[in-house]
């Protein structure tokens, strides 16, 4: 469900700290901005809170929920130390009222680069072996803090939340925290279900009406598998363009995705047959040792 932003002018009045607003990407009740502040550019993230039907109790469950996972995912990255993981701006979360609707307004590091994304869509030639295993390496690492240090799982690892950039110490960052999901952490109260996901980068497992028993690092590992994937061959192992969401639900689900092998035959097939083990339906048959399966992917084997 889209909404419809207030002007730049009415948000500069509510944020006087940003001199410069241009849009960058909306979805959902979030729209994101390449931003100036006196520490230089930044994106700015908007956050509206759902104006929902309904009693006033679930109007104020649903507030409750936004305001949890914009706390949730700013958290995060206020412990997170990896230069995998994108970093926290110089606006701290603010609540603010604009034409007489709430939002929550917050910065983040602009970091340079073009989104995965858009560079899978450009169509250029194709990554080699050793950029595939950087880009593998660098969400690796990402889930290595997030998962053991603050047992988090991202949930939302895909080609748009993944900046490419020149910078040989941090070549590839993860973005994105929004529905990120803790084991520590009390449910959000709508976290029940399938809770929120993108259809084409969703591990089967999140279908599960029971997912938050059944969820650990694995899940990013899969949805890892995926990006890596798409980056190596421009082409999804499972979803396709036509799909509607239901046969894109089932396809994740059910259907087994294509080797790696058959779209890139001149990568090793070590590590074809390690991306393909990290789209393993059921998590279990996937890696279960984070620390050496980044051993592997450094060393090359």
């Amino acid at each position: 469900m889209a909404f419809n932003p207030p002007s730049d002018d009415k948000i500069r009045d509510a944020f006087p700290e940003l001199t410069s607003l241009n849009h960058i990407a909306a979805g959902g009740f979030k729209v994101v901005y390449r931003s100036s502040v006196a520490a230089g550019p930044e994106v700015f993230k908007l956050v509206c809170l759902p104006q929902l039907g309904g009693t006033d109790e679930e109007k104020a469950a649903y507030r409750k929920e936004a305001l949890g996972r914009i706390r949730r995912e700013v958290g995060i990255l206020s412990k997170c130390q990896r230069p995998e993981l994108v970093k926290l701006g110089t606006i701290a979360p603010r609540l603010v009222l604009i034409d007489g609707v709430e939002y929550v307004g917050y910065s983040e590091e602009l970091v340079p680069g073009e989104s995965l994304k858009k560079v899978i869509g450009a169509r250029g030639p194709k990554p080699d072996e050793a950029e595939a295993r950087r880009l593998m390496l660098a969400l690796l690492r990402a889930i290595e803090e997030l998962w053991a240090d603050h047992r988090i799982v991202h949930r939302d690892i895909k080609p748009d939340n993944v900046m490419k950039t020149n910078d040989p110490a941090r070549s590839f960052v993860l973005l994105d925290l929004g529905i990120a999901y803790g084991l520590q952490d009390t449910a959000l109260t709508h976290d029940h279900g399938m809770g929120p996901f993108t259809p084409r980068y969703m591990a089967p497992e999140i279908a599960r009406s029971d997912f938050r028993q059944n969820i650990d690092f694995r899940t990013d590992l899969y949805t890892t598998g995926l990006t890596v994937f798409e980056f190596s061959a421009q082409l999804h192992p499972l979803a396709r363009t036509q799909d509607d969401l239901v046969t894109t639900i089932s396809r994740a689900i059910r259907q087994p995705p294509r080797p790696l092998k058959q779209d890139r035959p001149d990568f090793s097939d070590a590590f074809c047959a390690l991306v393909d083990q990290t789209l393993k339906k059921k998590p279990m048959l996937r890696p279960s040792n984070l620390t050496s399966v980044i051993a592997i992917v450094e060393g090359g084997k």
